[in-house]
């Protein structure tokens, strides 16, 4: 199985070399990194030009974009089996791709995996683990958001074979982009929640969780309101997530 890693980057010139490496250094080496450069001002793609691996394919927007069309644009490159989320200023186990591409051999009829995560701070101390978790009492995602819980985040990861079955990354969104690909996902396949941390998650002054945390978690309610609604207007039934072990 290829793995490709899709990252978005917009000035994260501090952070995005460890991200770059933490990918060059997997346990696991059947892998394409996609890097799109969202307009960058601090020396970010400058340093993107420099990297010197045929494995890692830079582009770069003509035009601000944000979050989900950036990554919308990454995965039109995707040549890969399995794709993975990597924001541009977070980074990886070096186990990572290997636990999650044995998985989905594993676990053949599921589409989509996530996993759990370190906070960590700006220099990349782990803190603590993270809030992903699995869906309790029977709720789908969605239905967890709207209750406050934080279930689908990092690391996420889909089978390729999903892209163009569903608008993954609708154009425009800079908002719970997450939160609108774990919506998507759940009304399109079975998906899976490993708790093993296999990504390191920077939470410090500047990141756009913790400028925008508001309106991100009033856009995430909103989000999951309208999902329900559309689910209940046309009769949708989603697909369970399943707890994965090792």
């Amino acid at each position: 199985m290829k793995f490709s890693i899709l990252t978005a980057c917009h000035n994260k010139n501090v952070f995005i070399k460890q991200c770059i490496n933490s990918v060059i250094s997997q346990s696991y080496q059947n892998w394409e990194m996609i890097i799109v450069d969202d307009c960058s001002t601090d020396g970010s793609y400058e340093y993107l030009s420099t990297v010197k691996d045929s494995r890692i394919k830079i582009f770069r927007n003509t035009e601000r974009k944000f979050c989900s069309s950036t990554y919308a644009e990454a995965l039109k490159h995707v040549i890969g089996d399995i794709c993975g989320i990597l924001d541009g200023d977070d980074f990886l186990l070096s186990k990572a791709m290997s636990v999650i591409v044995n998985q989905y051999k594993k676990h053949p009829k599921i589409d989509y995996i996530y996993s759990q995560h370190f906070w960590c701070d700006k220099s990349g101390k782990k803190k603590s683990i993270g809030v992903s978790s699995l869906p309790k009492n029977g709720r789908s995602l969605a239905e967890s958001a709207l209750a406050g819980k934080h279930c689908f985040s990092h690391w996420r990861t889909f089978r390729s074979s999903l892209i163009g079955k569903a608008i993954l990354f609708p154009e425009g969104l800079q908002f719970s982009v997450d939160k609108n690909l774990g919506f998507t996902l759940e009304e399109l396949c079975r998906g899976g929640f490993l708790s093993e941390p296999l990504y390191n998650y920077r939470y410090y002054q500047g990141n756009m969780s913790l400028v925008s945390g508001h309106k991100q978690k009033q856009t995430t309610k909103n989000m999951a309101e309208q999902f329900l609604q559309k689910r209940k207007e046309q009769n949708i039934t989603v697909y369970p997530v399943v707890e994965l072990k090792n």
